[in-house]
């Protein structure tokens, strides 16, 4: 069975349509999102829409901001929470597909496991809140880092992340590899372990513009990059206002 990890969507449609036409392309049999549909972009509506019919769908930091309080936001993602809560929420005569999207959300589960696989937004140990960014994976005296460390050690197999928006492998020897390091594709031998960030389908923030996504078939991860609209999402950002311009922004820069 192929499985697509798709994550931090962030409201970008652009984005979304262009990476599950490339997904049709690896004829995955199932689709999962890590989390972090909604928040910074300008469709988060439309986006619900298409997730919903996912296979499986997490819950992400940017959820529980939109849901509860953006705690811990940077002011930007503050503005654009507020924004984003009241496009979504519904009220006492709101139609019935603005209580569905707000109830998906609402009750969207912290973690799955299943056949030594653990899928979170963030990290093992926090689910939806902690990095675990590629510096956390450089080797100390051979040695990896107590954080990962101690992340590695509530894997059994694999355990599959977004959230940092930067795709990677933490492993036990080899600390983090980029897909440009790995040659965009992993491995996972008998009796090994990893944590696989599947990067970011629509805000990437390793410096390449393309929305990122990855697939896993029980042994091997590969991942992908797909190139899209980003100028359209960006000029969609500036046109609304109570949207900060650098969720938009941004986009053109990879950053």
């Amino acid at each position: 069975m192929i499985t697509a990890f798709v994550s931090d969507i962030h409201s970008n449609l652009e984005a979304l349509r262009a990476v599950l036409a490339d997904i049709e392309t690896r004829r995955a049999d199932r689709i999962a999102c890590l989390g972090d549909v909604i928040n910074y972009g300008p469709d988060p509506v439309k986006c619900l829409r298409i997730v919903r019919k996912m296979d499986l769908c997490l819950v992400g930091n940017h959820e529980e901001g939109v849901l509860y309080e953006p705690i811990g936001f940077n002011p930007h993602a503050v503005e654009a929470a507020k924004w984003t809560r009241s496009v979504l929420e519904p009220r006492f005569l709101s139609d019935g597909s603005k209580w569905a999207n707000w109830e998906f959300i609402r009750t969207l589960p912290a973690k799955h496991e299943e056949d030594g696989l653990l899928l979170v937004h963030a990290s093992p140990r926090d689910p939806t809140s902690e990095y675990l960014l590629p510096s956390d994976g450089e080797l100390i005296m051979g040695e990896v880092p107590d954080k990962l460390a101690q992340c590695l050690d509530l894997v059994e197999r694999a355990c599959f992340v977004g959230h940092t928006h930067i795709p990677g492998v933490f492993t036990p020897s080899g600390g983090y590899a980029s897909p440009g390091e790995l040659g965009g594709e992993f491995r996972l031998g008998p009796g090994e372990k990893a944590i696989i960030n599947v990067g970011s389908v629509g805000q990437p923030r390793d410096h390449d513009v393309r929305a990122s996504y990855a697939t896993y078939d029980g042994e091997v991860v590969r991942f992908y990059r797909v190139e899209y609209d980003a100028h359209t999402t960006c000029a969609k950002v500036k046109a609304i206002k109570g949207l900060p311009d650098r969720g938009g922004t941004r986009l053109l820069k990879g950053e």
